[in-house]
């Protein structure tokens, strides 16, 4: 590939980034509009912000050679007018038009590095043109229009000169090198340490103090300025959905709306790029079994339209996701029925743990078999990719009211705030967003019931369980360890015995090799101030295993 090629395909990627969102947020708002128009609201509100964006898709497109998507933002922006002057010209098949075609756009526009789809593109202008053909007062005037359009973009350009578009490989780059600077300073932080046991102290050694303390604080401020660099809004991923469930929803006779908040919350792109799969596959499973048909609905006195929420916040360091529907929600006792079937252990007095029993692998409720469900794949396969990204998945439901699932996702995966602990002289690292305490082990406060260890919390029995059984370091248990910390996720707690606690620390993640094999408890590895490798624990198959004291 010549230079010219390489500066081609870097402006299609500059071209993907900066109008793949503006098509999205176009086919929201056509979403939202066919929704508004069946509530006999016109959505003049809607229309007008469309014309600016259109408009910048439009004239993006053309300027990269682009003619199937300049053609579709164009004729969308047609009907756009056409609605303005003619707002009795609303019907379902109008809408149906703006949606299928700011669909076919988002396409174009995400696929420009690979192709277009002219006959797709072309087909979609006749239907727009047999439209306008209809309606002589459509010819919308555009040439003052288009000046001024080129004008905005121009300001636009002075604006925006001081942005520069960095691939995001660079950023993995500079957080690499981070993450070893990070390494090396708690190195020279561990050998301070050493030293005044062997030397007296000095003004030079306060010095030193005072430079690692300054240092320590520089690399923090650098992780933060580098670490919101790699955040992007939720929005991002978010805006993909209502289309698509509007599509599945259409394609199951049943009306559904998506309702989205707290888009601009920030994430990962290295999580967002990863989270856009498992929150279709819980949105696909809210439509086709949550969301209840319209007959249903109107027995149970519930609007033919039903709800979906899909909604981000940020708790303590971390991003929560949930969907909830308003549909018929879990019944716990086919749960109970498919489990006792299957052989699975279940406990009808646990609510809890029974619909838990929705995430393993083949684990279906559904009657009858589609191209949508009833496979009992999906759900396992979104929990999975939830722990694999450090988060967890909880779900609550009550029947006949509707079902939320909430996931709850670290900020990122670069950084971790982490608790060193010792066990049997090996030192292991666990994030801190999973523990509730750590607590010193005294006399008689350790019991057991039904061969597992339990300790008195905070007013609650919680099983303990030693941390060289669990890791599997080959000592037997003593009775001699000092402390455990309480592993804590949603309503679900576990103790850990360990013999020390090391302290707090900002660890640099590093996966294991799929080749070398990971133990069940352990998500990743780091390397710590000693230069020693210490294993980061999993909180979530900590808290799934059942095991012994």
């Amino acid at each position: 590939m010549d230079a010219d090629d390489n500066a081609f395909s870097e402006l299609i990627q500059d071209y993907i980034v900066e109008c793949l969102p503006l098509a999205e947020q176009v086919g929201d708002a056509f979403v939202e509009l066919e929704r508004r128009w069946r509530d006999e609201d016109e959505g003049a509100d809607l229309l007008e912000p469309l014309r600016g964006r259109l408009h910048t898709l439009k004239g993006n497109s053309a300027m990269m050679g682009l003619a199937p998507a300049q053609a579709v933002a164009h004729a969308l922006e047609d009907v756009c007018a056409l609605l303005r002057a003619e707002p009795a010209r609303r019907s379902d098949e109008v809408a149906a038009l703006l949606v299928g075609g700011s669909g076919l756009l988002i396409d174009l526009v995400r696929s420009a590095a690979n192709g277009s789809k002219p006959e797709a593109a072309a087909e979609f202008v006749e239907q727009v043109r047999s439209l306008l053909d209809a309606s002589p007062s459509a010819s919308p005037r555009r040439r003052r229009g288009d000046r001024r359009v080129a004008e905005r973009r121009g300001d636009a350009a002075d604006s925006s000169s001081s942005v520069v578009r960095v691939d995001f490989r660079r950023l993995d780059a500079m957080l690499e090198v981070l993450g070893e600077g990070m390494i090396e300073q708690e190195a020279v932080a561990e050998l301070y340490r050493r030293l005044p046991r062997k030397v007296r102290a000095t003004d030079e050694l306060s010095d030193l103090d005072r430079g690692l303390l300054a240092l320590r604080k520089t690399l923090k401020r650098l992780e933060g300025i580098l670490m919101e660099t790699r955040l992007l809004p939720i929005s991002s991923v978010f805006g993909r959905f209502p289309r698509l469930v509007r599509d599945l929803a259409q394609a199951e006779n049943k009306p559904v709306r998506v309702v989205t908040a707290g888009g601009e919350i920030p994430l990962d792109k290295a999580i967002l790029d990863r989270i856009g799969e498992p929150l279709m596959h819980l949105l696909t499973n809210a439509v086709v079994h949550g969301i209840e048909s319209p007959e249903e609905r109107a027995r149970a006195q519930k609007p033919a339209e039903g709800t979906i929420d899909l909604r981000a916040t940020s708790e303590s360091g971390r991003v929560v996701i949930r969907i909830t529907d308003d549909g018929g929600g879990l019944d716990d006792a086919k749960i109970l029925a498919k489990a006792r079937a299957l052989g699975l252990e279940s406990r009808a007095a646990d609510p809890e743990q029974l619909r838990s029993l929705i995430f393993l692998p083949g684990f279906s409720t559904a009657e009858e078999v589609s191209a949508l469900a009833g496979r009992g794949v999906g759900l396992d396969v979104v929990a999975h990719a939830i722990h694999e990204l450090g988060g967890t998945i909880e779900v609550e439901s009550r029947l006949g009211r509707g079902t939320s699932f909430t996931l709850n996702l670290p900020l990122t995966l670069a950084i971790l705030r982490s608790l060193i602990v010792e066990v049997d002289r090996e030192r292991y690292a666990v994030p801190i967003s999973h523990v509730a305490a750590t607590v010193r082990v005294e006399p008689d406060t350790m019991h057991e019931m039904n061969r597992k260890g339990v300790a008195l919390w905070r007013g609650d029995l919680i099983h303990v369980c030693d941390g060289g059984t669990l890791l599997g370091t080959g000592v037997a248990p003593n009775g001699s360890r000092r402390f455990y910390i309480v592993i804590s996720m949603g309503n679900r707690r576990r103790g850990i015995l360990v013999d020390r606690l090391i302290g707090h620390q900002d660890i640099v993640v590093k996966s294991l090799d799929a080749t070398v094999g990971r133990p069940d408890v352990v998500s990743g590895t780091t390397i710590l101030g000693d230069g020693k490798v210490a294993c980061i624990l999993d909180a979530v198959r900590i808290l799934d295993q059942r095991m012994s004291a």
